[in-house]
């Protein structure tokens, strides 16, 4: 019943690689006859038929413990892949080059974005609005806060 053309094995399960057909595509011009009718089969398809019956059961067996461990497999790779992202995107923020920049340089940023901020064209300018230089730079980080309220320039 199988085509056996471009059959091949598993290298690591030793399963039987069969490329994916439709369902109707697997079926003998014969047995779609059968289904269609109601006929009854020859003696020697009755006999074919019978061995299927027979032999099923335990072809789908085998098959459910392949799929379950394809499955577990395929959950042990995941898992896998996402504990070695996290511990590539743990790495990249530990080397990420912005803990390093000194504090004078870190100040003379925050004055620029207080020097853009106030630009003369703004008559709505208020420094005391929380979404705006230098209030947003003291919710970064516990650094940030130190340093920004620690630089009276930000202030005045």
């Amino acid at each position: 019943m199988t085509d056996t053309s471009a059959v091949g094995l598993c290298a690591n399960c030793t399963l039987l690689l069969v490329p994916p057909k439709e369902a109707n595509e697997t079926r003998t011009p014969r047995v779609t006859e059968l289904l269609h009718q109601n006929q009854p089969p020859l003696d020697r398809e009755t006999s074919d038929l019978r061995r299927v019956l027979q032999n099923t059961p335990i072809v789908l067996q085998d098959l459910d413990q392949k799929i379950a461990w394809a499955r577990k497999t395929l959950d042990n790779l995941l898992s896998a892949r996402n504990q070695a992202q996290s511990h590539f995107e743990d790495a990249e923020a530990i080397l990420h080059p912005l803990p390093r920049v000194p504090n004078e340089v870190l100040s003379e940023v925050f004055r620029n974005c207080i020097q853009i901020v106030q630009d003369p064209c703004d008559y709505f300018f208020d420094s005391l609005n929380p979404r705006r230089a230098p209030w947003v730079l003291t919710h970064v980080c516990r650094r940030w806060r130190q340093l920004a309220l620690q630089s009276p320039r930000l202030w005045t």
